[in-house]
């Protein structure tokens, strides 16, 4: 665990817990616990961390045709806003539909698959010579904090 206790700033301070990969395999509960000395109190708050996966598979493409990426989540407690990420690392907007089409998809028993569309215009922009990552990015519905990230190639 990494704890970073970050800054103080106009009557409020942001505390982060880091959880290592090696001890993320499991939903557990952490305590928060903040304390002062001069107000003589001290609170606790208890975070609940859900671990779910996300299934990424590599996709190759030719040019001249449209390809679809999808990004499937599962051991959601709730359903989960999915935002693509394009390979400036800008969030694919919904009403970029000239480029792009994005399924959010359905939440079932705790799962989804999200998947974004490329259109072929957008891949000829994109050019022949390199990869090009596109990221499916979680946001936490209870914790809108907490963001996940994949890469998708």
């Amino acid at each position: 665990y990494v704890v970073s206790a970050g800054t103080y700033g106009s009557s409020s301070q942001t505390t982060t817990l880091t959880v290592k990969a090696a001890a993320n395999t499991a939903d557990s509960t952490y305590t928060c616990v903040i304390t002062s000395n001069e107000w003589e109190t001290k609170k606790e708050t208890v975070v609940t961390l859900n671990v779910f996966s996300a299934v990424l598979e590599d996709k190759s493409t030719a040019i001249g045709s449209a390809t679809t990426i999808t990004c499937t989540i599962i051991g959601l407690s709730t359903n989960t806003p999915v935002t693509w990420i394009d390979p400036d690392n800008n969030a694919i907007s919904d009403s970029d539909t000239s480029n792009y089409v994005i399924d959010q998809g359905s939440y079932v028993f705790g799962s989804k698959a999200s998947t974004l569309t490329i259109k072929q215009s957008k891949l000829e922009n994109l050019g022949e010579s390199s990869s090009s990552i596109f990221k499916c990015q979680l946001k936490s519905a209870l914790y809108p904090l907490i963001r996940l990230m994949w890469s998708k190639i």
